[in-house]
């Protein structure tokens, strides 16, 4: 970055930034079609009113806003559009109405709108519980964002996609003046504020608050957060947080932190510096601004007030203080667009959710090369050497002797294992992945019936599972380290993939891999299975219980827990499990299940699968004729 020295070279950065985030999105919707504007109420101040609208940002695809127009002053007025951070009452919420209020008490046209799974556009909305099914709104971003992954898409797309459109909107009302158009947002607001000025050149100035941060800070503490607010491949791609200011510039950009938030403020630092040096070599120094405010995570009324400040010297030309005016908030129910106060109930129509499931259900998988696809989209790096193996206790002596030992797939990156080995193996060697780790009672049953067997704590397992927690840890175990892992260019499912081509490797340098190993894996890990013995030949079997599935049935279904590890990035247009399971005949595929459900069966004559009763051992279910 320190070599771009022009404004010719920063704006040629600015549009690799843009053409990459349109890109990591899954693109754009293509058409713009008719907003199909409604307006279903209004609230009537003195100096104010508050028109209650619903808009298409495509078709059937209701988006809930609410519309702030001054009744003084002579318009066309400036305008500003708000997309609220992640609340339940979004738009509703003091802390957002606030802001609207402020900004129309000063003479602009403010347009705020309910993100997706937010206020009345719940996702998952149950009439019964007058909730989401799956609870707060993060979950229901992760949900639709994982689902989402498959297609080759990121959640951001349908959310940038709405703001668009909210511009599009306002951009057309007649008080407004379209080309003084800002956009101003606080946490989710705040990252949905840098995409559009980033994205859109019909944003004239921008103010995010309690987002930007830089990665290097970010990834210390609180990490990865929502579906919509990272990609895969975007740290190994070069992309930070000043890149959204290099994109948007030099129109002007107001950082808003405060000093106990979780985007932590020493990264707010680092890209305001970086990003000022770039407004300098455009001239354009007075165009860029830190505002910093005491406390935690949100937007107070200092916050507010250098935004309102800040919207007021570029959109209206009146540089100066903007102390919040006096002012008094509405109850969240009567900003209320639908008569429910849900789009499910009142309009119906499409969400995130259906329209997903909507459009991959449609999509026909095709790759020419199965194993090059399997390669590329899984990221798989195959290990560089024999494993580094590092001993953790001498083995037992006894008829089965147990080593605990670590070794390293990729250097730095460690996977704790136990080799069983009996006192005079009858069969061949098994690896087990098992969900549950290395210590599961799976590994030394099978060893037990005669088998030598490692099993590993593949990745995301075990002693390698992340211990810090995410918002929606019941539904998404492990996210932080899953989007990470994606973020620098990897998938869980090539990480895994690895650890078994690695194991594979230990034990031919022991010698105790003579003629093939089976695979035995239980639960998600299971899927890595399937890929690796695409790649590996000398996996002769693969024994998988309680496999997740198909990635079909994943993207076609709406509500699924615990299966962001298996997640493949676009994998629906090139291949799914059973064709992974066909393509590896002759060899067997062992499907085994303990309680009855969706399958991933294929109809390749290679492929079994053997309903487990509770009582019978893994041995006599699986590793017998």
């Amino acid at each position: 970055m320190a070599q771009l020295k022009s404004p010719v070279a920063l704006r040629e950065r600015g549009r690799q930034v843009r053409a990459n985030l349109i890109r990591w999105m899954g693109g754009l919707p293509g058409e713009k079609t008719p907003l199909r504007v409604q307006r279903t109420g209004v609230i009537d101040h003195e100096d104010y009113r508050v028109e209650k609208i619903v808009f298409e940002s495509q078709p059937r695809y209701f988006v809930t806003a609410n519309l702030y127009i001054p009744k003084t002053g002579a318009g066309p007025f400036p305008a500003v559009v708000q997309p609220t951070g992640h609340s339940v009452t979004a738009k509703a919420r003091e802390l957002y109405q606030s802001l609207s209020i402020g900004l129309v008490k000063y003479g602009f046209v403010v347009l705020t709108y309910d993100p997706l799974g937010q206020g009345e556009r719940r996702i998952f909305f149950d009439s019964d519980l007058r909730d989401s099914k799956v609870g707060g709104t993060t979950v229901e971003h992760q949900l639709v964002g994982v689902q989402s992954l498959l297609g080759g898409e990121s959640l951001a797309r349908q959310m940038v996609w709405d703001g668009i459109r909210a511009i599009d909107l306002i951009s057309e009302l007649p008080q407004v003046d379209a080309a003084r158009i800002g956009v101003a947002g606080c946490s989710g607001g705040g990252t949905l504020t840098a995409y559009l000025a980033a994205i859109d050149d019909r944003v004239k100035v921008a103010a995010p608050a309690c987002y930007i941060t830089s990665w290097e800070e970010q990834l210390k503490k609180a990490g990865p957060q929502d579906a919509e607010q990272q990609f895969p491949d975007q740290l190994r791609d070069g992309f930070n947080h000043a890149d959204f200011l290099i994109a948007a510039a030099p129109k002007p950009y107001l950082i808003c932190s405060t000093t106990e938030d979780f985007f932590p403020l020493s990264g707010a630092q680092q890209t305001f510096d970086e990003a000022k040096e770039h407004y300098n070599r455009f001239g354009a120094e007075d165009r860029i601004s830190w505002f910093t405010a005491p406390g935690g995570h949100g937007m107070r009324a200092d916050t507010r007030s250098a935004i309102y400040a800040w919207m007021r010297k570029w959109l209206q030309q009146k540089p100066g203080p903007a102390p919040e005016p006096r002012f008094r908030v509405e109850l969240e129910e009567d900003l209320n667009v639908t008569a429910t106060g849900q789009v499910s109930t009142s309009l119906g129509g499409e969400t995130a959710s259906t329209q997903n499931m909507r459009r991959f259900a449609a999509i026909q998988p095709h790759a020419a090369d199965l194993p090059a696809a399997v390669r590329r989209l899984t990221r798989y790096q195959p290990p560089s050497g024999p494993p580094l193996v590092e001993s953790g206790t001498p083995p037992t002596e006894d008829t089965l002797r147990v080593e605990h030992l670590t070794f390293q797939p990729h250097p730095g990156r460690r996977v704790p294992a136990a080799l069983y080995v009996p006192s005079a193996p009858l069969h061949e060697p098994v690896i087990v992945v098992d969900a549950s780790g290395r210590s599961a009672a799976s590994a030394k049953e099978i060893a037990q019936a005669g088998h030598i067997v490692l099993a590993l704590d593949a990745a995301g397992l075990g002693a390698t599972a992340d211990p810090r927690q995410s918002y929606s840890a019941e539904w998404f175990p492990q996210d932080k380290s899953i989007w990470l892992a994606l973020m620098v260019g990897h998938t869980i499912t090539g990480l895994r993939m690895a650890d078994i081509t690695a194991a594979l490797d230990l034990l031919a340098a022991r010698q105790l891999l003579s003629g093939g190993a089976t695979l035995f894996a239980r639960g998600n890990p299971g899927v890595a299975a399937l890929h690796i013995a695409v790649l590996e030949p000398r996996l002769q079997k693969l024994v998988l219980e309680d496999l997740p599935p198909a990635y079909r049935t994943l993207a076609t279904t709406p509500i699924h827990k615990q299966i962001f590890d298996v997640v493949v990035p676009d994998v629906l247009r090139h291949y799914d499990l059973p064709a992974l399971a066909a393509a590896i005949s002759p060899r067997a595929v062992v499907l085994g299940r303990s309680v009855p459900t969706d399958s991933t069966a294929s109809s390749a004559p290679n492929v079994r699968t053997v309903r487990r009763r509770e009582l019978t051992s893994i041995p006599e279910a699986y590793f017998r004729p």
